[in-house]
């Protein structure tokens, strides 16, 4: 696997896009490059970005995924600190991570990472991200959803996430913890490195599957003790307890059911009375409904005579309307033409002064050319004598600009020449005073490397003293820890034997408690009480039914005798109706024809009919009705009343025909069901008596008079419940005492499990006092090797120090030091490089003061010269230009030329202008004249015919109010024209809807009276409601404890079927229980532990070692001084030195570079063992560098060198800047503006 390149935007501190193309040079041919910068530019990122295309998410993201802690994100929203997406750059709308790579099938891939925020917004919340994975060579897009894209990248990749963080970016500064890391810390380290967690997993669960199978035996094993079976004769006496109980309860349902019908019954019974309530109350309103509408019936009857007048009041308003508007006209045509007048006397006094002006213009024009040809020629010269002037001030200028230029830069010379003196004679007398100290500002980079390396001594010496105080008091808390184990342990012995004593006794005890015979009676008693509770409600049962069926007989005669009556009077009423309905229609046909004699549209046709015309619908030349019938209205109003009486006749025959139809069919039902009724009473009142006959009491009960069963029967329940509840409280003693003996029994268990891994905890113990032992040991020889290490550093550098203690100074405050040497070398070496420049610049600046002074000298005459010239130009100039002046006051020849021109244009054109708006007033004056006449004509004719209209209605009025006693005046009339049509079928329509609703409500108020009597014919019983919920609460409740007791009987009896099938199967169950719990003991003998810790100190030795295997091929190519070795039984590391005769010699004695180079190793080695099946050609080291000296770094640079050679691309990620000058390839990722980072590919 390889990686070819990586394509960033906006993520993190890497604002836009960043490319970086590994198959480009300089990097497609660097086998080592670094990615360089300063701490916190992004050089991280750029791994996060390659992860994130490649597997979603990064290890610093992932290290921070817990739940319930969240960070701000945009206003109002938060996200997760583990949360990937949150490496979006603020600002950014949308980000993405991009990866080319070879893939394990051999083809060029590119997978990439993109999130985005709503509407690509810097302010809008996170969008979830998504994966993408594309074939370079085919274009082709992998279709698939998230999971199977991500799934199909690690297929190609040929690593799972884990295993590319252990491959690719080298875990090399773990394994330098590792190195020298305590017993407990190696194993964690260990654990992370490899992903071996899953063998603690392992290890717990081996010794809870223990714990479990060995619960579930012992729980077995009391089962077994404690499993109660039936004997024979308590099983037949449950077996006919549980065929009485189903006899009974059947009966006792079909009861339920006919009670249930009854109350039914009493539900619908109200309803109905509601409802009759309703439609009398209905009926009341619509009666007085009618009344209050009797004066709108007037009102619409007036409406409907005065409808023959509309075409003739709405000509009349029409014919005044229009004589207004023609009247307003009138006066506005005469205002129009008395201005139309005015305005052409005032045009045809504008036309002569235009003339006159005209003609003035023309005249100035003539007499101005002579004067227009002098000024052009004048004109001429003076521009020629201006562009010399112009020449000659040009040059004088610039010759003065070069005078003062030259005089500024001497004066600048001289004061530059001074300066530079002076800075010389400083920088002279500084180097003199520190003569003394230029050793060390020569040789600072060696005195730095040394003074780094005696820190990182003197700190690593400081570190060993809070680890060697840690590790004492380690030591002794272990020491106690153990001591008190062992006193628990001798807790624990002698609480489990005084527990196994008493449960001993408790065992002893419950055998004594006959539980045996005390079941046998209480299930007798039980069988008893459940007889006698059974026979108690069956004989209530007995009693109802037989009240009920008598009731139902005596019903069931007077309906028969009541459909007898009905059924001739419905033939009776059948011939009535017939008859109605004929009547009916007969007079609703006259009556339709004589409303459509009256209909207002028909009317309004009439009155355009002429005489001798043919009518446009019926073609008849006569019209008789054209004018006003009142024979009509009357004949129209005895119509609707003689239809009105046949309706109602109508309407009273068909209620009684459907309401003797229904109390017809509602008998013929009701006897139905009432005969099915009585005979089903009598088939239940059978079965009654034959259930009755079943009970075990039923012998005793025989000689007990009937009204006397009930009263006995409550008290043999009685006396049957009381020994019952003393046969209950022997089961509970036995029960209580049962319990207790496993409280007991739990207790003992739990105490030999707290005894084991109490044992445990011991041996534990001892292995990490041991631990801690070697550990103090390897820090007190760690601290005495520091302490010579500094030593011999300050006898080598108190060469270049003259002062006394100066490695003392350094102790108290390292930093401090090292800066003002630094400082000062910086001062030294600057001071020199200026006093040389310095130094310098002087000689040449003398040489350059010469030169400018005799400049200077030169453009004085010249400067002389050029200002004669330009004042003899200027003289001609100035008297040219005031013989210009007279003539037109200056002004151009071509301006005032164009000024005339212009005056005898608009002259003329004002001339034409006038005469074309006097010939449109001469127009509108002769169409407003002819208007005017025309209006005149019309408001004539349109008064005629309003009179005429009005006539009309006069007439109309008279002989109106001779005919009828209501009379009206034109003003009435026109208030009843106002209601329109649409008013008129309006108020009609609901006129006749309130008479309806009186017809409607009166046939509603008589079915539901029907429906009421008709319900109350088909009552069942004489009972109240009240009583048959009483009954029927009754029933459910004897019904519902035998049905319990049918239950306890029935779970009785597979208890007992169960107990038995148990016992045969138990004692197998036991067996094969045991051989599991042997084989998990051994098992959990060799690798289980409670704290995983057995099976994963095996597993973490066994996979050091493969790793050391692989680790050592890598060193023997970097070294091939060292083997490494685990030390046996533990997790140390030991080396063999093969140049010192293989002495084994322990990891800390390794110098820096020999630490680095093991480290370095057991990180390749453990990307060899996660990508055993693929060469992985690309590596990534993002650790390990900032601590090194001088000295290990040339080592680590050349053990990456050496890497380089073996066919692998490493990119080193490191702000060492020694590190740095010996790569020539480099990523530098360098700081911006506002927290911006830019990525710049360099050759060094």
């Amino acid at each position: 696997m390889r990686i070819l390149g990586i394509r960033i935007k906006n993520l993190a501190s890497l604002e836009g896009f960043t490319e970086i193309d590994f198959t480009k040079e300089p990097l497609s041919s660097a086998g080592i490059f670094a990615i360089t910068g300063p701490t916190g530019a992004g050089k991280s990122t750029i791994l996060d970005a390659l992860c994130l295309a490649l597997y979603g998410k990064t290890p610093r993201y992932k290290q921070g995924q817990e739940a319930g802690i969240d960070i701000i994100d945009v206003q109002g929203t938060t996200i997760n600190q583990g949360d990937q997406r949150g490496i979006l750059r603020d600002g950014a709308g949308e980000g993405f991570a991009e990866v080319d790579f070879i893939g394990t099938d051999g083809q060029v891939h590119t997978a990439s990472w993109r999130v985005r925020r709503a509407r690509d917004k810097a302010d809008g919340a996170l969008r979830p991200d998504s994966i993408q994975l594309i074939n370079k060579l085919s274009g082709v897009v992998f279709s698939g959803k998230k999971k199977e894209t991500a799934d199909e990248i690690e297929r190609l990749v040929g690593l799972n996430f884990e295993q590319f963080n252990r491959s690719v970016l080298l875990a090399q500064g773990d394994f330098t913890a590792f190195l020298k890391a305590a017993k407990d810390e190696k194993s964690a380290l260990l654990e992370k490195l490899t992903g071996t967690r899953i063998y603690s997993e392992i290890s717990r669960q081996i010794f809870a599957n223990y714990s479990k199978e060995k619960r579930e035996l012992e729980d077995l094993n009391l089962e077994r003790e404690g499993i109660a079976t039936l004997t024979p004769e308590e099983l037949e006496a449950l077996e006919r307890q549980k065929t009485t109980m189903e006899q009974s309860i059947a009966i006792q349902e079909k009861e339920a059911t006919l009670l249930n019908k009854e109350m039914d019954w009493h539900a619908q019974l109200t309803l109905l009375q509601t409802g009759l309530g309703a439609a009398k109350s209905a009926q009341e309103q619509a009666i007085e409904a009618r009344k209050n509408a009797a004066g709108r019936e007037q009102e619409l009857k007036q409406v409907e005579q005065v409808q023959p007048t509309r075409t003739w009041v709405d000509g009349q308003q029409a014919a005044e309307k229009q004589g207004a508007e023609k009247a307003a006209t009138l006066h506005h045509l005469q205002t129009m033409l008395d201005s139309l007048q005015q305005q052409l006397e005032i045009v045809d006094k504008q036309l002569q002064t235009a003339h006159e002006s005209a003609v003035a213009a023309i005249q100035q024009q003539e007499l101005a050319v002579p004067l227009l040809e002098e000024a052009r020629a004048l004109d001429v010269q003076i521009k020629e004598k201006a562009e010399q002037a112009q020449q000659a001030a040009t040059e004088a200028k610039a010759v003065e600009a070069t005078h003062q230029q030259l005089e500024q830069q001497l004066q600048e010379q001289q004061q530059q020449s001074g300066q530079l003196l002076a800075s010389i004679t400083q920088l002279q007398q500084w180097k003199a005073d520190n003569s003394t100290r230029q050793p060390i500002a020569e040789n600072h980079g060696l005195i730095s490397a040394k003074l780094g390396d005696a820190q990182a001594l003197l700190d690593a010496a400081q570190s060993l003293l809070p680890e060697l105080e840690r590790t004492q008091t380690a030591i002794a808390e272990a020491k106690q820890s153990k001591a008190d184990l062992e006193a628990t342990s001798v807790t624990i012995a002698q609480q489990l034997q005084a527990e196994k004593e008493l449960h001993t006794a408790a065992s002893q005890a419950l055998a004594g408690i006959p539980v045996a015979t005390a079941e046998k009676e209480k299930t007798a008693t039980d069988s008893r009480i459940e007889d006698l509770v059974a026979a108690e409600a069956h004989w209530k049962i007995i009693s109802h039914s037989q009240a009920d069926l008598h009731t139902v007989k005596q019903q069931l005669a007077g309906n028969k005798n009541e459909l007898n009556n009905k059924t001739p009077l419905l033939v009776q009423a059948s011939g009535q109706l017939v008859v109605a309905a004929a009547e009916r229609d007969a007079s609703l046909r006259m009556l339709n024809k004589a409303r459509l004699a009256a209909a207002e549209n028909v009317a309004s046709l009439r009155s355009q009919l002429l005489p001798d015309e043919p009518c446009p619908v019926c073609g008849s030349t006569a019209h008789p009705y054209v004018t006003e019938q009142p024979q009509l209205n009357h004949v129209l109003a005895e119509l609707e009343a003689a239809h009105q009486q046949n309706d109602k006749a109508y309407t009273s025959y068909l209620q009684t025909e459907s309401s003797l139809q229904e109390t017809i069919k509602r008998l013929t039902e009701t006897i139905a069901l009432q005969e099915q009724e009585t005979s089903v009473k009598k088939t239940v009142l059978a079965a009654h008596q034959k259930t009755w006959e079943s009970f075990l009491i039923y012998p005793h009960a025989a000689e007990i008079p009937d009204e006397q069963k009930a009263a006995w029967l409550a008290q043999q329940l009685q006396d049957a419940r009381a020994q019952q509840k003393t046969l209950q409280q022997q089961m509970q003693l036995y029960t209580a005492k049962k319990q207790e003996l496993d409280a007991l029994q739990q207790k003992i268990s739990a105490l030999e499990r707290q005894q084991h891994e109490n044992s445990n905890a011991v041996k534990d113990t001892d292995r990490r006092l041991q631990s801690l032992q070697d550990q103090a040991a390897q820090y007190h020889k760690e601290e005495q090797h520091h302490n010579q290490a500094l030593a011999t550093i300050e006898q080598s550098l108190s060469a270049y120090f003259t002062a006394p203690g100066w490695f003392t100074h350094w102790k108290n405050d390292a930093a401090a030091f090292v800066q003002h040497i630094s400082k000062f070398a910086e001062q030294w070496k600057a001071t020199v490089q200026k006093l040389e420049e310095d130094s310098r610049q002087h000689s040449v600046l003398t040489a350059t003061l010469e030169a400018t002074k005799s400049q200077l000298q030169n453009t004085s005459v010249e400067v002389q010269k050029k200002q004669a010239a330009l004042s003899a130009v200027k003289e001609q100039q100035d008297t040219l230009t005031q013989k210009r002046k007279a003539i037109f006051n200056g002004e151009a020849a071509a301006t005032i030329e164009q000024h005339l021109k212009q005056a005898v244009t608009a002259a003329q054109q004002a001339v034409d202008k006038i005469k074309a708006d006097r010939e449109l007033l001469q127009t509108s004056l002769t169409r407003t004249t002819t208007q005017k006449e025309q209006a005149e004509k019309d408001i004539l004719l349109l008064q005629q015919q309003a009179e005429t209209f009005h006539q009309k209605i006069r007439d109309w009025l008279t002989t109106f109010n001779s005919r009828n006693a209501s009379a009206l005046d034109e003003e009435r009339l026109s208030q009843l024209l106002a209601y329109s049509s649409d008013w008129i079928e309006t108020e009609r329509t609901a006129l006749r809807a309130i008479a309806d609703a009186i017809t409607q409500a009166e046939s509603v108020l008589q079915e539901r009276t029907t429906q009421l009597q008709r319900h109350e014919q088909q009552r069942l019983s004489e009972r109240s409601a009240e009583a048959l919920n009483e009954l029927l609460n009754t029933v459910k409740t004897n019904l519902q404890q035998q049905v319990q007791q049918k239950n306890e009987i029935g779970f009785q009896l597979q208890q007992d079927l169960a107990n038995k099938q148990k016992i045969g199967d138990l004692l197998g169950m036991i067996e094969a229980k045991a051989l599991i719990t042997e084989n998990w003991a051994r098992l959990n003998d060799i690798i289980g532990s409670a704290d995983g810790k057995k099976f994963r100190l095996i597993a973490q030795e066994y996979t050091l070692d493969v790793l050391l295997s692989y680790a050592n091929i890598h060193l023997g190519m970097l070294s091939n001084r060292y083997l490494l070795q685990r030390i046996p039984n533990t997790l140390g590391l030991q080396v063999i030195d093969q140049d010192m005769g293989n002495e084994v010699r322990t990891v800390f004695s390794l110098s820096g570079g020999e630490s680095f180079l093991a480290s370095l190793a057991l990180a390749l080695g453990l990307s060899s063992l996660s990508s055993s099946r693929m060469q992985v050609e690309s590596l990534f080291i993002d650790e390990g560098f900032g601590s090194l000296d001088p000295a290990t770094l040339n080592i680590a640079m050349d053990a990456l060198e050496r890497l380089q050679n073996q066919g692998r691309k490493v990119g080193v990620i490191s702000h060492v800047q020694e590190m740095t000058e010996r790569i020539p390839v480099q990523i530098k990722v360098s700081k911006q503006q506002s927290g911006k980072s830019k990525v710049e590919l360099v050759g060094v």
